[in-house]
């Protein structure tokens, strides 16, 4: 994701509104970790997922970028938006009661990632999240190393605690329950992860 300000339009995008779609789904269990890049995230999900035995649903968006290059254009965006709607509703409508699916990122990070860089969203995007069944969300605080892998874009602290922020403010907008998970030790983060992954289960 490029920096921009964050002045912001909504918009519809003709096309794009069966993106917001969200399937009806048997399972009971659902977690999403999301935040600002090169915090832990994928990690963590995958983490989470072999631990609690549960199905990882990969963010869609580094599996396009990969093959496509980091240089991206609203085009590549909206592909990227489609693909991840695709694969959550897949393990949605598949999942069975006693499933516990762990998503690494979802339409949480699709609308920070379009708020910033396009300085719009798009009514479908906000129109998908409004649909989610209840999940709980692991937020990753941006404060450990940054790590270039070729595809992330912002190594600078203070513009990965602003987008930290935003993601705050964006979970509390849609009445999201969510732990801000802290420190600079992935392996810690990834042990409050499933002890508070744990607690949720057994509620």
């Amino acid at each position: 994701m490029h920096n921009s300000d964050y002045n912001i339009t909504v918009s519809e995008d003709i096309g794009y509104q069966h993106a917001s779609v969200v399937p009806m789904t048997k399972a009971r269990n659902m977690f999403s970790v999301v935040g600002v890049e090169s915090t832990g995230k994928s990690t963590c999900a995958a983490f989470l997922a072999e631990a609690l035995n549960g199905k990882l649903i990969e963010e869609y968006a580094r599996l396009y970028l990969e093959e496509h290059s980091n240089s991206y254009d609203q085009d590549d965006f909206l592909a990227i938006a489609k693909g991840q709607a695709h694969m959550e509703n897949q393990a949605l409508q598949t999942a069975s009661e006693e499933d516990i699916l762990v998503f690494d990122t979802d339409y949480i990070v699709i609308y920070v990632w379009s708020m910033i860089v396009f300085n719009v969203i798009p009514d479908w995007i906000v129109d998908r999240i409004k649909q989610y069944p209840p999940k709980i969300y692991f937020l990753m605080t941006p404060e450990v190393e940054w790590i270039n892998d070729g595809l992330r874009e912002y190594p600078d602290l203070a513009v990965r605690e602003s987008i930290h922020r935003v993601y705050i403010e964006v979970l509390e907008k849609f009445n999201c329950k969510y732990y801000i998970i802290t420190g600079p030790d992935y392996e810690e983060r990834q042990k409050l992860v499933l002890q508070l992954a744990l607690e949720e289960i057994n509620r």
